[in-house]
């Protein structure tokens, strides 16, 4: 969680999830497939060079759509997690990339429901984003899956 007071962050990768918008910090995405057409996510998660990769479908968890069928072709963002292993998560759209926007801390009332997933929420120009953290990501798929709803 981040400290009182706000950072500027370095080079953001945006993408949406259903209505929500969010990011990631650049430097720790490995790779990027948008549209993943040909990919596939099983048990052992998603092959990302050759090897599976646990995957954190992020359409169910923070879209709001809950169980309803997922029909469009998911975007992938590799993302580096905790002890060097990697992550899987699946989104909506990938958006662009955004350089060193001001980033908060989240607020009380928010911090709650996301369980530590998001490190805070950017100020930027076209909007607000949560920014994944993607250490989190790493733990929550490891542990079995996501600790509370994952909804603000």
């Amino acid at each position: 969680m981040l400290a009182d007071g706000s950072v500027v962050t370095g080079r953001l990768l945006t993408f949406r999830v259903g209505s929500g918008r969010f990011a990631v910090l650049l430097e720790e995405v490995l790779g990027v497939k948008d549209p993943a057409e040909n990919i596939t996510v099983n048990d052992s998660g998603v092959v990302f060079q050759g090897r599976p990769v646990a995957a954190v479908d992020a359409r169910g968890l923070w879209s709001g759509r809950g169980g309803s069928p997922l029909t469009a072709p998911p975007a992938v963002i590799f993302v580096s997690g905790s002890g060097g292993g990697s992550t899987a998560l699946l989104v909506d759209r990938i958006e662009g990339i955004v350089e060193g926007v001001e980033m908060r801390p989240l607020p009380a009332l928010v911090a709650p429901f996301v369980s530590d997933m998001f490190r805070g929420v950017t100020l930027h120009a076209d909007g607000s984003r949560l920014v994944v953290d993607p250490a989190a990501l790493s733990r929550a798929t490891t542990a079995g899956g996501q600790r509370g709803p994952g909804e603000a």
